[in-house]
């Protein structure tokens, strides 16, 4: 092999053919212990995977136990043959106690066995069932071993011997939850950079939050990336705004999208020309141009150049930037730079605003204009949200709270809803339709306590719907629903409520319960007797003395809990009690 001149040659140091001329002389014949050592040693250091595939790829070397475990620890071992020879030696540990193993545990080491074996390349079976073998010559001396593997003949290919196999990708599926905590939590640089430049926001946030993340990585992963939105949340984190570092990547990187690079563009072009100094009435028309185009979100950075730098330009950038809100201001009120002093707004300049606007006072004040023209305008804003119609309702009179109530967006959004049943404009018969659109019980409570509803028929109506909802429910919603509602369902619907002991019964189980729905279940002559007995025992009962006093009062509590409660009286509450006439002659008698 000295002889010839292989072109893989080129790639390996001077040692490294060494070590390679001495493994192609050791390989023909069968190793003495001095040299399975320096083949052990070998595998274990060498980070040439060349060497490390043509020791892997030679059997009658990897009978040797620690030759196999050598390559398996090395990193630099081909991750196919590597994932491999791991396979082995966790099938080596999973033999080796399996004979002090208990029987079930016997067993299922005996299973997994099976299954790692058969997931072996056929190549390596030969070599595990010879170590397996001196294994349990070991334990049991009946044991037979198998002849060494055969001794390779000189290859027809060293070139072919020696090249590392592909690692073939592993695309292990996992939901997206799991890829959001392991982007949060991996400390592998090269799975952090791939999460980095995932498509997937959520993915992309948990990895520039991991701890891992640096400003070097992030630097590098943008000058290579392909995700514009990950230039945006880089941008967008305080952490990375101000790194000059970070900046200079995204400006550098050839992907970067066209707006985001033409803000770092100008900022730094006005930066380069303030250190420099703008000398001259040329320089300082450049300045004043730069300032125009500097975008709003870069004045922050500017600012705090100027903080370090130069002081005494703080209040340039002020001007500049109160200059950009006043711009900002009259384009969306939409009226003119000079309007005339001392008059209206015109119909065209309120329809503009109402259109265009995005701040809410002006989006209220559109839907009150006078105008009906304005408040239709104004419903179609994409600006408007339920926020300012819900502030506005109260104020409209009966022909825009209908219009509202039918309108092909706002008509069917549960806020909107909710609200305009309160509306004293709102006709009995939109408000008979809208209470069956509601889902939500507290809403519907809301109905029945307003006493500024003035249809009764409403109440009736709303009534009947929360009965049905109640009835509709689960155990569990209807749990989820007496405790939002305070235990006023009770109030509502008594016999629905009381007369359902399974969900009466989880929940009065609930150990921090609201006081007051226990004082209302105590009250209740309706309230079963196993309920009431319940309340008695709850650990909120010794903190409450009024749920003490409605139990003692109620006919209905068991005579044993409602001795044991008297007992937790003091003598001036059992006074107390004494004056009220329905207290119950048992207790008399006890206190007499």
């Amino acid at each position: 092999m000295a002889e010839l001149d292989f072109p893989f040659l080129a790639e390996l140091s001077d040692q490294e053919r060494n070590h390679l001329r001495n493994l192609a002389l050791i390989r023909p014949q069968i190793p003495t212990e001095g040299q399975f050592s320096l083949i052990e040693g070998m595998s274990r250091s060498l980070s040439c995977q060349r060497l490390l595939t043509l020791i892997a790829r030679t059997p009658h070397w990897l009978v040797h136990g620690p030759i196999l475990q050598a390559l398996a620890e090395n990193e630099f071992t081909p991750e196919p043959i590597r994932r491999d020879l791991e396979m082995a030696v966790s099938l080596f540990d999973l033999m080796y106690g399996l004979d002090r193993a208990s029987g079930s545990e016997k067993d299922e080491r005996a299973e997994m066995a099976k299954a790692v074996y058969q997931q072996l390349p056929s190549e390596l079976k030969p070599i595990v069932k010879y170590q397996l073998k001196q294994l349990a010559r070991q334990v049991n001396p009946s044991g037979f071993t198998q002849e060494l593997p055969p001794i390779p003949t000189e290859p027809g290919d060293w070139e072919e011997l020696t090249r590392p196999p592909k690692a073939e990708p592993t695309r292990v599926q996992l939901s997206l939850g799991e890829q959001v905590a392991r982007a949060g939590s991996t400390h592998g640089l090269e799975e952090l950079q791939g999460f980095l430049q995932m498509p997937e926001g959520e993915i992309r946030q948990a990895a520039l939050h991991n701890p891992m993340v640096s400003e070097e990585l992030v630097s590098l992963v943008l000058r290579q990336c392909e995700i514009p939105d990950l230039f945006d949340d880089v941008y967008g984190e305080a952490r990375w705004y101000f790194r000059e570092s970070i900046r200079e990547a995204i400006h550098d990187a050839p992907l970067v999208p066209l707006t985001l690079a033409r803000k770092l563009c100008v900022s730094r072009d006005l930066l380069r020309l303030l250190e420099r100094g703008a000398r001259g009435h040329q320089g300082i028309r450049r300045v004043t141009c730069l300032f125009t185009q500097l975008d709003e979100t870069e004045y922050q950075f500017v600012t705090l150049w100027a903080k370090k730098n130069a002081p005494n330009m703080l209040r340039v950038v002020k001007i500049f930037y109160d200059r950009l809100l006043r711009q900002r201001a009259t384009q969306s009120s939409g009226l003119s730079s000079h309007p005339a002093e001392g008059r209206w707004a015109s119909l065209e300049e309120r329809v503009f605003l109402a259109n265009q606007s995005t701040q809410p006072d002006q989006l209220i004040a559109a839907l009150r204009d006078p105008d009906p023209k304005v408040f239709e305008v104004v419903l179609e804003n994409p600006g408007l949200t339920p926020r300012e119609l819900m502030a506005a309702i109260p104020a409209l009179d009966q022909a825009r709270v209908e219009k509202l109530a039918v309108h092909h967006i706002w008509g069917d959004s549960p806020e909107v809803q909710e609200t305009l049943l309160h509306s004293v404009q709102l006709s009995k018969t939109t408000a008979m339709r809208l209470i069956t659109e509601i889902v939500n019980p507290r809403a519907l409570l809301d109905v029945l306590r307003d006493p500024r509803i003035p249809h009764l028929e409403m109440k009736q109506q709303a009534l009947e719907c929360l009965r049905s909802q109640y009835l509709s429910m689960s155990t569990q919603q209807r749990i989820v629903a007496l405790r939002s509602s305070g235990g006023e369902l009770i109030r509502h619907l008594p016999q629905e409520v009381l007369k359902d002991e399974e969900t009466l019964h989880q929940l009065v189980s609930d150990r921090q319960l609201d006081p007051s729905i226990l004082l209302r279940l105590a009250r209740n002559k309706q309230t079963p007797r196993a309920i009431l007995e319940r309340i008695a025992a709850h650990p909120i009962l010794m903190a409450h003395s009024p749920i003490m006093s409605e139990l003692l009062l109620n006919p209905k509590t068991p005579r044993e809990s409602s001795i044991r409660i008297w007992g937790l009286l003091s003598e001036s509450e059992q006074q107390q009690m004494l004056r009220s006439p329905h207290l119950p002659a048992t207790l008399r008698y006890i206190s007499a």
